[in-house]
């Protein structure tokens, strides 16, 4: 027998039919009928022909029919069978396309919802383009392996039993010597299997890396036609693409090669059937119509068996793509469960907070700070200090190390982690905005928000005036990453869904330093009115936002060597001056 993947694969994969069992119930009973109607052709066939050949007498159901008879009887029974056997596949193809679509659309959530919960880190091990070939490529072959294979399984193999059957029964020894043959055939579908396995994983794995490298290269096209690197891009693309079509000719040649060699054997079995049959119809005229029926089954049987043969190519390169999924779907996901968080009223505390990444790196060693409810802190430090590490831990997307963090005196550990980020709003330095309008990007602070809701938070922002100038107004498209529109109205569009959130602590990555003057004017003002009550946590950039800090922490290599307000760092000339004077802070 052909290797199994891993078992797990195939349970978890029957897995998602059972909400749907009734379509493959239904599917199942009419591959029965279909199958029943095909063998009924074989009984059929044989006494037809020997009608119509030599207009004798034809024994038929233990009855013994006149040929004049038979002629008038049979033609109506074909006919008869024919539309049971077409209403049956009709109905058997369509149920299961139905419940394998179904259950791929389930799968395709699965995944999708389980990528959704895994933090930043684990797409920084992992690069996107990869990530996509796994819907793109991956998630289409396993839909075949559910869809098409399974009903080939169900109907092919149901025919097959039911024309064997009717062989066996037609005559017992006549069916010995034609499948003596089928044993041998394991070996080359063995053979095939594990060879096809193996190519189908390489093949996928080249896809991944070609679409991950022609990713990675448009994303930074500016950056590579300046650098005047497309020659090298292109050949770099080129060579991917050699190595991923070597990995297909192998795989097309295997699946080429198993079809016919299946077929061959197949034949060798009639060969023999027509060989001992012909010698006793010589012996006994009266067999005649035994071996036609015979003879006929096997012939019905080809098609079946060559549909299940290259079906099985298929499912083993479906199967490997379940494997690679699930490998990626078991990845596992932080738990989001504990107590809901309440907006925060005294104070946000870290306690010896150490921080460190997959690889081994210590971002954050041991820092202490407390920010009082509704107090303005500023974070400044070198690059690499630790500062956006801070955030990622205050976000739950990294884990501490060692040490805790505090909500009101309730560690974050025993807090939901997303009840967490429903108080929090984060403006990053560079705006994100999603392909789509100005309404989808902003009702992703809350989707439930109502109209005037947000031409309130559009206001507040100081972004009303430019969305109302826009030709779709709220429903006009922002492009993707919102290139359709300028950096500060990017950016005061990520203030208005910060504002719909209406948090309790905010945490800014210095969102204005990218910005013209003119710009940075209109994203100031909105920022002045976001803080207003709140919580503050920021990513210092410039020395405005420090002189009106109520503290300046200071990290280095993660840890805070330094705090106070900007009057008192500045008196003790420490490691905040050096930093104004190598011009970290900026003026």
């Amino acid at each position: 027998m052909a290797p199994r993947p891993p078992p797990h694969v195939y349970r978890r994969l029957l897995g998602y039919l059972r909400p749907y069992r009734g379509l493959l119930l239904a599917g199942l009973g009419a591959s029965l009928v279909a199958a029943a109607a095909t063998s009924a052709y074989a009984w059929l066939v044989g006494p037809l022909l020997r009608a119509v050949l030599t207009g004798a007498p034809v024994e038929l159901a233990g009855m013994t029919l006149p040929g004049e008879r038979l002629l008038r009887v049979l033609p109506l029974m074909v006919v008869a069978v024919a539309v049971v056997k077409a209403t049956a596949s009709f109905l058997q193809g369509g149920w299961m396309q139905r419940l394998g679509q179904r259950v791929m659309a389930d799968l395709r959530a699965f995944l999708y919802s389980r990528l959704l919960a895994q933090p930043p880190a684990f797409f920084e091990r992992r690069h996107s383009g990869e990530l996509l070939t796994r819907f793109t490529a991956d998630v289409p072959l396993v839909e075949f392996s559910v869809t098409q294979a399974l009903s080939s399984y169900l109907k092919d193999g149901l025919q097959i039993l039911s024309l064997l059957t009717a062989c066996f029964l037609i005559d017992a020894k006549l069916f010995l010597l034609t499948f003596v043959v089928m044993p041998l055939t394991v070996l080359p579908v063995r053979s095939f299997a594990r060879s096809l396995k193996k190519v189908a994983n390489r093949s996928q794995n080249s896809l991944g890396a070609l679409t991950a490298l022609a990713a990675e290269q448009l994303q930074a096209l500016p950056v590579v036609q300046a650098h005047d690197g497309a020659p090298r891009a292109l050949k770099a693309f080129e060579a991917e693409s050699e190595r991923y079509l070597g990995e297909m000719r192998r795989s097309l040649f295997l699946r080429g090669a198993y079809s016919p060699t299946v077929e061959v054997m197949g034949i060798l079995g009639v060969a023999l059937a027509v060989a001992w049959g012909a010698r006793a119809v010589a012996a006994d005229p009266a067999l005649s119509g035994r071996l036609l029926s015979f003879i006929a089954a096997v012939l019905l049987l080809y098609q079946p068996v060559k549909s299940l043969s290259g079906t099985l190519s298929q499912v083993l390169t479906g199967l490997v793509a379940a494997e690679r999924l699930f490998s990626l779907a078991d990845s596992p996901v932080p738990p989001d469960e504990g107590q809901e968080a309440a907006p925060l009223g005294r104070a946000l505390t870290l306690e010896g907070v150490r921080a460190t990444y997959a690889d081994g790196r210590e971002a954050l060693r041991g820092v202490d700070l407390t920010v009082p409810a509704g107090a303005r802190v500023a974070v400044v430090g070198a690059s690499g200090a630790g500062k956006t590490t801070l955030f990622s831990v205050l976000l739950g997307f990294l884990p501490p190390s060692g040490g805790t963090v505090r909500w009101d005196g309730t560690p974050l550990s025993q807090l939901k982690p997303s009840s967490v980020r429903a108080q929090m709003a984060w403006v990053p330095q560079e705006p994100v905005l999603f392909s789509g309008s100005v309404r989808h990007n902003l009702l992703l602070g809350r989707p439930e928000a109502t109209d005037a809701e947000l031409w309130e938070a559009l206001r507040l922002a100081h972004a009303e005036d430019f969305v109302r100038a826009l030709p779709g107004g709220m429903d006009e498209p922002v492009g993707e990453r919102g290139a359709r529109l300028s950096g500060g109205q990017r950016q005061r569009l990520v203030l208005a869904r910060a504002f719909l959130r209406q948090p309790s602590v905010l945490l800014l990555d210095e969102p204005t330093s990218a910005l013209d003057a003119q710009s940075e004017a209109a994203v100031g003002a909105g920022l002045a009115a976001l803080m207003k009550g709140r919580t503050v946590l920021v990513i210092a950039h410039r020395l405005s936002t420090v002189r009106d800090a109520d503290l300046i922490v200071v990290l280095e290599a993660g840890q805070v060597v330094e705090a106070g307000t900007h009057t008192e760092l500045v008196a003790r000339g420490g490691r905040y001056t050096q930093l104004l004077g190598e011009g970290a802070v900026a003026a």
